[in-house]
């Protein structure tokens, strides 16, 4: 399962895998409790993961990779609870992108941000990732080396 195919709804707590898409909806399983169900387009949003961004003092930054920034820092920046003081959330994403827009983000979205992290790391989406990002990076040195 890749990054790309996760979406969050609006109405519905977690993250859902896009199974197949339909002209009034989708059809996705939940990634935390595992049914699969049609969601229609009339009563909800859908927001692809790949669509989100944190904004920063300068531009965006795509969800992904500070997802990808979080994964990397876990063992020496271990997530919080989401359920933590606002001062101690703040901290710790601030060591993850210190340059994210403090007007922008708010508290509640990176208390989102970690649950969702926590939720993608335990499926295993964001090794997937690294992995597939490491492969590609492999390859463009590769192809250099090549081109030389």
């Amino acid at each position: 399962m890749r990054f790309r195919e996760i979406t969050a709804i609006t109405g519905m707590g977690g993250l859902f895998k896009m199974e197949s898409q339909k002209p009034s909806g989708l059809i996705v399983t939940s990634l935390s409790e595992g049914w699969t169900k049609f969601v229609s387009n009339r009563e909800h949003l859908f927001s692809p993961l790949d669509n989100i961004a944190i904004y920063t003092n300068d531009d965006t930054m795509p969800l992904l990779d500070v997802m990808l920034k979080a994964f990397e820092q876990r063992d020496t920046n271990p997530p919080v609870d989401p359920k933590s003081d606002n001062t101690t959330i703040s901290a710790w994403f601030e060591k993850i992108l210190p340059e994210y827009d403090r007007e922008k983000v708010y508290i509640n979205d990176i208390k989102k941000f970690i649950k969702w992290f926590h939720l993608l790391d335990a499926q295993g989406i964001l090794q997937t990732e690294a992995d597939e990002l490491e492969k590609e990076k492999a390859e463009a040195q590769s192809s250099e080396k090549t081109e030389e």
